[in-house]
């Protein structure tokens, strides 16, 4: 008989909250670079990286959850995520650990204190060592329309040659 079912998340800081996301999803973590603006990109997204030949879009996770910029740092990082539509970065304050996530130790979220856009980025929160951990379900947190489109006009045409 197994015992109870675990994910391992990568844990990081944006602002004074801590998120978690799968470990699966996460190709890597870099120092945080500047990215190359794309014309008529939505506000959170603050660019594209050239990333080992692979173009990312990056997203500041606190302009998408919070509506402010990023204070960057030299703990700031870019986390590289694997997203159904491809890698994407997320500009986060620090990344600091790897935790395994008891599955029955996840909460669903408060639904009564989030708004609709971003209720469903969350799977849930676990407490952790006297601290709350809100676990992002990556690709609701990001719709395509918000950053997967930066690259291409409505009809398709190639509009940022990187």
């Amino acid at each position: 008989m197994s015992g109870p079912l675990s994910s391992q998340y990568v844990i990081f800081r944006v602002g004074a909250e801590e998120f978690g996301l799968p470990i699966a999803q996460v190709s890597s973590i870099i120092r945080h670079e500047i990215a190359t603006p794309v014309p008529r990109a939505p506000d959170m997204v603050e660019g594209v990286i050239n990333l080992r030949g692979r173009v990312v879009p990056i997203v500041s996770l606190s302009r998408k959850l919070f509506g402010s910029d990023p204070v960057i740092t030299v703990a700031s990082r870019i986390v590289i995520a694997e997203s159904s539509n491809g890698p994407v970065g997320l500009v986060v304050d620090a990344a600091h650990e790897v935790a395994t996530i008891l599955d029955d130790d996840v909460r669903p979220a408060p639904e009564a204190a989030l708004v609709a856009e971003t209720a469903e980025a969350f799977r849930g929160v676990v407490q952790m060592e006297g601290r709350l951990v809100i676990l992002l379900e990556l690709d609701k947190a990001l719709p395509r329309a918000d950053y997967a489109a930066t690259g291409t006009t409505e009809a398709g045409e190639d509009e940022a040659h990187v």
